[in-house]
């Protein structure tokens, strides 16, 4: 089961719950893959039994590619236990790699909820929180969990952070490897 916890800015109006956490019900890997030049970063999208959607105030007419979208970095404190940048550097420059190479966009529709990546101690996500499918751009992605990972440390205070989207129709999570994780 994956618990999905963020720290929403406190001028957020769609969602009422600060510092909430979702669950991940009955969660199943849709699909997994190794992605980058030597194929050490863990790929997966997952789904959840149930609906991740905390309000319907996030259907919406807006464009579901969401390339270049602004978010709203957030991150967790206190400090401690938070990845290695260096790790997370990893994936980014795996998702750089792919935009280069094959891919450089992916969609979280609403049958994979969730689009996880992970390297040794860190782990990012994207989770889809709309009522339609959202495309997102790996570049975009890359240039995210570079910015949290060096951005939210012990430096600062923190262990790790997320970017919440200024329509808060999805989050990017960076994380300790397996803190979502709970059986």
């Amino acid at each position: 089961m994956k618990f999905f916890a963020f720290a929403l800015p406190l001028a957020a109006t769609l969602l009422p719950l600060v510092n909430s956490a979702f669950v991940c019900e009955n969660e199943k890997v849709v699909s997994t893959s190794y992605i980058g030049a030597t194929k050490d970063v863990k790929s997966s999208f997952v789904s959840c039994s149930n609906s991740l959607v905390p309000s319907p105030q996030l259907a919406s007419n807006a464009s579901t590619n969401v390339c270049g979208a602004n978010c709203t970095t957030n991150c967790f404190t206190p400090s401690g236990g938070g990845p290695d940048p260096n790790d997370c550097q990893v994936i980014s420059n795996a998702l750089l790699y792919e935009t280069n190479n094959s891919v450089p966009t992916f969609n979280a529709t609403l049958n994979t909820t969730g689009v996880y990546m992970q390297y040794q101690t860190c782990e990012t996500f994207f989770l889809n929180q709309a009522t339609t499918n959202l495309t997102y751009c790996n570049q975009d992605w890359a240039q995210v969990v570079e910015y949290v990972a060096f951005n939210c440390q012990a430096t600062q205070n923190a262990h790790g952070g997320n970017c919440v989207a200024d329509d808060q129709r999805w989050f990017i999570q960076v994380q300790t490897a397996n803190a979502t994780s709970s059986s």
